[in-house]
């Protein structure tokens, strides 16, 4: 299980902070087993001092390994995150029908329908034209906002673009 795995479940700081109690528990349990007196716990014969020292490092490793789990390259905080997004048209439909992305990003729309659609917002801010079948509409969005677009030819057909802020990198 990788680190990523567990964002699923919990946001970053979140599992990092679980990451580090878990830590603190194995390091306490740890230091007790292997630095008691042996006739006070165990029986001496299983806590050699090559086992001793095979737990110590097995703990150390195991430290190690999480709290690089929980670490954040420096340029990912300071990356703006822009993306390039897809949006399918199929099946008179555009999918999904609803994307956000940061201001920056690309977006492309693929006509997989056997019929010309277009991508067209009411203000005019996107006009595709005619998407033929088989072709492709991209356009860089830098202006923060929400996009109602539909095509031209089948006015049912809508979906929804919502551009935000650029991430401004730092903290979980």
């Amino acid at each position: 299980m990788t680190s990523g795995d567990f964002s699923k479940w919990l946001p970053r700081r979140q599992h990092c902070f679980v990451i580090k109690q878990i830590l603190r528990t194995i390091a306490e349990f740890g230091f007790f087993v292997v630095f008691q007196p042996m006739n006070s716990i165990i029986k001496p014969k299983i806590f050699t001092m090559k086992t001793k020292i095979f737990l110590v490092a097995s703990v150390i490793i195991l430290v190690s390994f999480l709290f690089a789990s929980c670490y954040k390259n420096k340029s990912d905080y300071n990356s703006n995150s822009t993306t390039d997004s897809k949006v399918s048209i199929m099946s008179s439909a555009y999918s999904p029908a609803s994307l956000t992305i940061v201001s920056g990003s690309t977006v492309t729309w693929t006509n997989n329908d056997n019929v010309a659609h277009t991508v067209t917002t009411a203000e005019g801010s996107i006009n595709s034209g005619d998407i033929a079948p088989g072709s492709s509409y991209s356009k860089t969005f830098t202006t923060i906002g929400t996009y109602n677009y539909y095509d031209a030819h089948n006015t049912s057909m809508m979906g929804v673009l919502v551009v935000s802020a650029t991430s401004s990198g730092g903290g979980y």
